[in-house]
């Protein structure tokens, strides 16, 4: 007696017709996340921009967390670099408001979860 593993056709669903899929980015906007990926890409570009103009060791160890009511919040990686960062408050604010960003206040924030690099 033989046993027979040949997948059946009709389990496969090769009976039904075939759909294209989908893209990633198309599911997403009816998700109703599209609104959340986008801001999420003009944070990292403001961070970005807000971060060339610091001294390269600094720009490694701090990143532009959040930015709302005119209120920028940067993360940090440990206390030392939070002190660093705070006397580059004034020019990140001059440097946000050139940009067109009605930037008031900078809060900083330690993020011991915090991974510093160079993605500037």
């Amino acid at each position: 007696m033989t046993l027979s593993i040949e997948p059946s056709l009709e389990i496969m669903g090769a009976d039904k017709p075939f759909k294209p899929e989908r893209s990633a980015l198309q599911a997403l906007e009816q998700t109703g996340l599209a609104a959340l990926v986008a801001r999420a890409g003009e944070l990292a570009s403001l961070d970005r921009l807000l971060r060339r103009n610091l001294p390269e060791a600094l720009a490694k160890q701090c990143r532009l967390g959040a930015w709302r009511e005119g209120r920028l919040v940067f993360q940090v990686s440990n206390p030392v670099w939070k002190n660093k960062l705070r006397l580059h408050s004034r020019e990140i604010l001059d440097h946000a408001n050139a940009l067109g960003l009605p930037a008031r206040e900078i809060r900083i924030t330690i993020d011991l979860a915090f991974q510093p690099g160079d993605d500037r």
